[in-house]
């Protein structure tokens, strides 16, 4: 795997999520339910455990402290592919669970942001802390109104 990145656009995240509502054919596909539910959080689990795995065994070759180490050994014929290449299944059951629940990549990632920024602004070696965003329509006090709100971020605050 070269250092060269794939060229991504916006609308790339929402052409994954209905590629992979076109073809999913598991037996549950498209049904909703807690069945689908049940096999993608499983899948999830199981595809997360292959990446883990591959970690393991980079850390058994470098030791867990030895960074330069694992590094060099990422950098091996295809280390860096295999742990792509089982993030990206961890990504595909990632992204069915959200299509089934009706979460937006987009509005998960300003949440997961909210949530983590809200608790590191408490502690002193993060007082200078910005808010990553600068679109006032996703400003931290906008979004803290619509979580607590409970309403999605693309409705009107």
């Amino acid at each position: 795997m070269t250092n060269d990145k794939i060229p991504m656009a916006a609308q790339t995240a929402e052409q994954y999520r209905q590629f992979l509502q076109d073809t999913s054919w598991y037996k549950h596909a498209g049904h909703d339910n807690s069945g689908e539910i049940a096999y993608l959080a499983l899948g999830l689990a199981g595809e997360t455990g292959e990446f883990v795995d591959q970690v393991k065994k980079v850390v058994r070759e470098s030791g867990f402290d030895n960074y330069s180490e694992f590094r060099r050994i990422m950098e091996m014929d295809g280390v860096k592919e295999k742990l792509v290449e089982e993030l990206g299944d961890v990504l595909w059951y990632m992204t069915r669970i959200m299509d089934v629940l009706h979460v937006d990549i987009h509005e998960l990632m300003i949440r997961n942001t909210h949530k983590l920024y809200a608790r590191l602004k408490e502690k002193p070696e993060f007082e200078d802390l910005e808010w990553p965003f600068t679109d006032p329509f996703i400003s931290y006090a906008a979004v803290t109104e619509v979580i607590e709100g409970n309403v999605h971020i693309d409705e009107e605050v």
